[in-house]
């Protein structure tokens, strides 16, 4: 799929080369790409205790899977990972300036 960006908008997105795919990881590979804090909670925070893996549409389990965006082929691959709220920001903002 192919997407129509903001070229200025773009500039903020900070591309890395990759992640280590840990959720709540604070890394700066690993963060999001717009607002730079960790994608997910990490596996022992205490938000997980109650909560059920099967839920479908909550926060935390919407929290934990990123948007990623890549460009770059072979070596010269870079991606940017980005909560879905971050994601559809850039999106809508895309979308207001055009």
């Amino acid at each position: 799929m192919e997407l129509s960006l903001n070229p200025t908008l773009m500039l903020e997105v900070r591309w890395s080369t990759g992640s280590c795919g840990n959720a709540g990881c604070k890394y700066h590979e690993c963060v999001c790409a717009l607002c730079a804090q960790p994608i997910g909670i990490a596996e022992d925070d205490p938000r997980r205790a109650d909560h059920d893996e099967n839920c479908v549409g909550c926060s935390l389990c919407e929290d934990d899977v990123p948007m990623m965006l890549f460009r770059g082929e072979g070596k010269d691959c870079r991606q940017a990972a980005f909560h879905i709220a971050c994601f559809r920001r850039l999106l809508e903002k895309s979308a207001e300036e055009k």
